[in-house]
């Protein structure tokens, strides 16, 4: 009977699969439908004319079905999950339900791999379902904990790059450009160097172009990148702006005041270094060298104790 339960739910899963794939294949986007029915025959801007000859390719695929996956997912609606998929950059329309997607495969996958070969086997049911569930715990875990990891890396990239950059603002204010000229212009040095805080600018360059508010602008930047340093700079210059002080000695006097934090967190992780170093030394280094150090002796002891005792 558990064998019977096994096969069934494995037969569905594959069918769920299955349909999800050919659903990613035969589905159509509205906008797309939209412009066949209009007979749009002009490539959009970017895109070659041979491209148009092209299917969705295998990575678009993919993202779609896992897509379709992250729909039927537990937590697609969670606000706590977009904002830290906002965090680590990705923003897409489909970023939520595609990482759900994910790690409902990444642990789904080892608790299927690991249970039917055991059911199939006639290992007892109890024993393999607690194997399979831990399974599926640490595939849900490892992918938020991945997630978790790359939204603090981007954090802590855009919270080192933020005293230089502004220092790069002061430089085009203080040579005739205006703010929304300045943010353009750093948003487009910086993105070119693969930087994160320069491809925010970019955006905010963007939504200025298109007609935003620059105070509407510049909280959506601290808002979806959770920069505490970054929702200060945004208020700082939105207040500056509304009381005509100065620009640049605002910012000049705000990037000190980052250079010195970033200076005091790099001294605080120097200190923390040999608390951290302290389990790796004892675990790893002191071992051997007490193996190197003692062991001579233990042996020389162990030979004469030996000697004695066949006397």
């Amino acid at each position: 009977m558990p064998l019977l339960l096994i096969v069934v739910f494995t037969f569905a899963a594959v069918t769920g699969l299955s349909f999800a794939a050919y659903q990613a294949f035969t589905a159509e986007s509205p906008v797309a439908r939209r412009l066949r029915e209009l007979g749009a025959e002009s490539p959009p801007v970017g895109v070659r004319r041979d491209e148009r000859k092209k299917g969705p390719g295998l990575v678009g695929v993919t993202k779609r079905v896992l897509a379709i996956l992250g729909q039927y997912s537990i937590g697609g609606s969670e606000i706590s999950l977009t904002q830290t998929l906002s965090v680590a950059g990705m923003r897409s329309t489909t970023a939520t339900v595609s990482f759900l997607g994910v790690r409902t495969v990444l642990s789904l996958g080892p608790a299927l791999m690991v249970l039917v070969p055991r059911v199939s086997d006639g290992q007892p049911l109890g024993k393999s379902l607690l194997l399979a569930g831990g399974a599926w715990f640490a595939g849900h875990l490892v992918t938020n904990l991945w997630l978790k990891s790359r939204a603090r890396k981007r954090a802590r990239a855009i919270m080192n790059a933020l005293p230089d950059t502004l220092d790069l603002m002061i430089i085009c204010l203080e040579a005739g450009l205006g703010l929304n000229a300045t943010i353009a212009r750093v948003g487009d040095e910086r993105s070119n160097l693969d930087d994160a805080l320069g491809r925010e600018f970019a955006i905010v360059s963007a939504e200025l172009r298109a007609g935003r508010s620059r105070e509407d602008s510049l909280r959506s930047l601290g808002d979806r990148n959770g920069v505490e340093d970054l929702k200060t700079l945004a208020g700082l210059v939105i207040q500056s702006d509304r009381l005509g002080a100065s620009m640049a000695k605002t910012l000049r006097a705000h990037a000190d005041l980052l250079r010195t934090k970033r200076r005091q967190r790099a001294e605080e992780a120097a200190r923390k270094l040999p608390i951290k170093m302290l389990f790796p030394l004892a675990v790893f280094i002191l071992p051997p060298l007490f193996t190197v150090t003692v062991g001579p002796a233990v042996l020389q002891i162990m030979t004469v104790m030996g000697s004695i005792g066949k006397r």
